[in-house]
């Protein structure tokens, strides 16, 4: 009987491991795509980049990062002003929709051009979820009500994920 339970408990085990990978959908765009997705780990790391049609010379776009970060979200607001001092960008505003997530807006010249950013970071155990907006100040004219909508739908999905070692490996609970 204990044979079998663990056998049990090990197909059950592996069949959670081999779960099909989530499929990004793209009604409008006519596709749907398996997502390329790995655990979050202790490096920051590029989970998704969206892009409009280029105009000019760049292409407005949404980015999502995960990014390692143990601190609190003061500190991590601390942080993130520092670093937008320190290259030189205007903030246009900061909002806190609740405890774990704050929304920056900023604009500024970066290689040669006029930016305008928007972004939302939503604080978890051991890292921050950030989606970034970056557009030309005159696409913002057009696309910024789209790019917005977009930053604002990001969602965590739950603390599921753990750090389960020292070296960054992350396991499900």
């Amino acid at each position: 009987m204990i044979r079998l339970l663990c056998a049990a408990t090990l197909l059950v085990a592996l069949n959670l491991e081999a779960a099909e990978p989530a499929v990004l959908q793209f009604p409008v765009g006519g596709f749907s795509i398996q997502a390329l997705e790995e655990r979050p780990g202790n490096m920051t790391r590029q989970a998704l980049v969206m892009a409009l049609p280029a105009t000019g010379d760049f292409a407005a776009n949404v980015n999502v990062q995960i990014q390692p970060f143990d601190g609190s979200l003061d500190e991590y607001v601390a942080l993130s002003e520092e670093q937008f001092r320190a290259m030189g960008l205007q903030s246009i505003g900061q909002q806190r929709p609740d405890a774990n997530t704050v929304v920056f807006e900023y604009t500024g010249e970066l290689q040669g051009r006029r930016l305008h950013w928007y972004s939302r970071a939503e604080r978890a155990p051991g890292r921050i979820y950030l989606a970034t907006a970056t557009a030309t100040e005159q696409q913002w004219r057009t696309d910024g009500a789209r790019l917005k909508t977009c930053v604002d739908s990001l969602r965590r999905t739950g603390d599921s994920i753990t750090d389960s070692s020292a070296d960054g490996d992350v396991a499900a609970r």
